[in-house]
């Protein structure tokens, strides 16, 4: 993994640890001074339209920056800079998608103060939108301004957790679902102010004149002159273009893919929110509150930076041309030529990445790709004896009685499927260019329908034996099953095809053993599981689940008295199973550890001569 990386993904999991620990101790108070019903109907109904929204009008653009170089001129730097505003420019069409669900999406009977939170979480809608352009900024300068970025989102979780518990505590249980639109509110604003913070705080060019107050950042040119500063209000024509044409269309083709992805990653929420009651809603948030935390704090800072690093495979060559405009037919135009040679047509690349880069991406993606399986061992062998135990620990019998224990129980199954799914997508949307996001686009229409059909099959019919909500979690199973099939193909294909465009195979020369070093790296075999770390896990599975059988008869039969101590000594089990299976995974890899502690020490001898 390159040291910038490793660097930016420990600051991003540091920072998630820290600030989620804290958030989820006020959380803890937070589950239990409000009531299920208010709890259930703002994570499961109001978080899902302000994330729709928000993903709809953002995600899009946030990938087309993260992909496009510098700019080779002043004219093109002031159409890049220009673009960054184009989520502020559709905060008109996040107020239109809030009425339009108070108009036909509100639940009936309508909640106390249902209205006024609505109108807070669209507030927070728009903070976020006007914010953006500040976030794009932290995205072109991801490598020196990562860290502060997370820690800017980290103290706004724990403002918005203080924030609502504090509005919880001041307001009656009727008008307890206000609560959470300050928190939202409070939220915005920190992310807003934080990210100004940051941006006007950030090395300049001493070149620039602008001041630091601006908003927005100052993209300077292949020739270190500065463009100057834009508002939404100073827009100015460049060539006829009021954007970036290569930004605004790769932007364009990854919001078409994001409609269908969104929905199927929203699509448990709004079934539940749209079938089930509001307890169940309750329960089904508990779940997913708990259930996603490990989500929240290990995989999607993993996924950032590895994103973010797997954009480099994108990058053109230096002597190719710098830009790439895709055209409205969903194919590019970058130069095909390098030198005097015409490169041969690939459908995952235009021109091959460097040897030296395709090999250190391919490691990186190994070594997660093996972390990941180790990770999945534990979530299907030793996890899910452990959910309803830890439910009723932290919150009481009040919510592991309820559905949020069995769906705890599913979630935690599910989470192979979300942390592959991540990762393979992240290099996918890192690298993959518009004629294959077309065709992502197009398998997000099957996932969708295959998770629909799955809906139907598990909880068309329960009355009669039907799954009930543990039915979504398989359906979204299904559902990341078939995205990341579709995302490991272009994996593979694509170190197939930059082996063979560098003459991997046996041609002996530099580049050609560095595209077969790639491919060797990626090998099934080097990050799956040894047979001995499987058999451990296995085996731990079964004392694990036995544990759980005594456990239960202690503080479900006798209503919680004398629990705790069954409790510890189930955790206890849990421990010392855990340590056991962590041994066998450091006698299986013995060897890489001690070569990569070797590489690491040798990195930093380096370094301090």
């Amino acid at each position: 993994m390159a040291p910038s990386v490793l660097s930016t993904t420990l600051s991003l999991v540091g920072l998630q640890v820290a600030s989620r620990l804290f958030s989820f101790a006020l959380n803890q108070a937070l589950l239990r001074s409000t009531t299920p019903q208010a709890f259930g109907l703002a994570t499961i109904q109001l978080d899902t339209l302000l994330n729709t929204v928000l993903f709809l009008l953002r995600e899009g653009i946030r990938g087309a920056v993260v992909r496009t170089r510098s700019a080779a001129s002043p004219a093109e730097a002031t159409l890049q800079r220009q673009s960054l505003l184009i989520p502020t420019l559709l905060s008109p069409l996040a107020i239109a998608a809030f009425a339009l669900y108070h108009r036909y999406v509100s639940p009936s009977p309508i909640p106390a103060q249902y209205t006024p939170v609505l109108a807070l979480y669209l507030l927070s809608a728009v903070l976020e939108l006007v914010a953006e352009p500040l976030y794009l900024r932290t995205l072109q300068s991801w490598q020196t301004l990562t860290t502060r970025r997370v820690r800017v989102e980290g103290a706004a979780v724990l403002v918005k957790a203080v924030a609502t518990l504090a509005a919880v505590r001041a307001v009656s249980d009727d008008d307890a679902l206000l609560a959470f639109g300050v928190g939202q509110v409070a939220y915005s604003a920190t992310i807003w102010a934080g990210l100004a913070w940051v941006t006007a705080s950030s090395p300049r060019s001493a070149s620039s004149s602008s001041s630091s107050s601006e908003p927005v950042d100052v993209l300077k040119s292949r020739e270190g002159v500065a463009a100057r500063p834009t508002s939404v209000l100073q827009l100015e024509r460049v060539d006829g273009h009021l954007f970036d044409p290569g930004l605004t269309t790769l932007g364009w083709a990854l919001t078409k893919q994001s409609v269908v992805k969104q929905l199927l990653t929203e699509a448990d929420k709004l079934a539940v929110g749209k079938f089930g009651s509001a307890a169940d809603m309750g329960g089904y948030a508990v779940a997913l509150n708990y259930g996603s935390l490990l989500a929240r704090v290990l995989f999607q800072p993993l996924e950032e930076s590895s994103r973010l690093y797997f954009s480099t495979l994108s990058a053109p060559s230096p002597t190719s041309s710098s830009r790439t405009t895709p055209t409205a037919d969903n194919t590019d135009t970058s130069s095909k030529v390098v030198g005097d040679a015409t490169a041969p047509q690939y459908s995952t690349f235009d021109l091959p990445p460097p040897p030296d880069t395709l090999a250190a991406v391919a490691s990186h993606l190994r070594l997660l790709l093996l972390f990941y399986t180790h990770l999945s061992l534990i979530f299907t062998c030793l996890a899910p004896s452990f959910t309803t135990p830890l439910l009723h620990l932290l919150l009481g019998a009040r919510w592991s009685h309820t559905s949020a224990a069995p769906l705890l129980r599913a979630y935690a199954l599910s989470l192979p499927f979300l942390a592959l799914n991540g990762l393979t997508e992240a290099f996918f949307q890192a690298v993959a260019p518009p004629r294959w996001i077309a065709r992502g686009s197009a398998w997000m229409v099957a996932c969708a329908a295959a998770f629909a059909g799955t809906v139907w099959a598990l909880m068309g019919r329960e009355s009669k034996g039907g799954w009930g909500a543990e039915g979504l979690i398989v359906a979204n199973c299904v559902n990341l099953a078939m995205r990341t099939t579709l995302s490991t193909t272009f994996i593979v294909r694509y170190f197939a095809e930059a082996r063979r465009a560098h003459g991997g195979g046996g041609r002996g020369t530099q580049a050609a053993r560095g595209a077969d070093e790639a491919a060797r790296t990626l090998e099934v075999a080097k990050w799956v599981p040894r047979w001995a770390t499987v058999g451990a896990f296995v085996a731990g599975a079964w004392v694990v689940r036995r544990s759980e059988t005594r456990w239960e008869a202690a503080p479900l039969r006798k209503g919680g008295r004398g629990g705790l101590r069954s409790t510890v000594e189930h955790l206890a089990v849990g421990g010392a199973v855990g340590l056991g299976c962590l041994a066998v995974i450091i006698i299986s890899h013995r060897t890489e550890i001690r070569a990569q502690l070797a590489a690491r020490r040798a990195g930093r001898a380096k370094k301090a001569q």
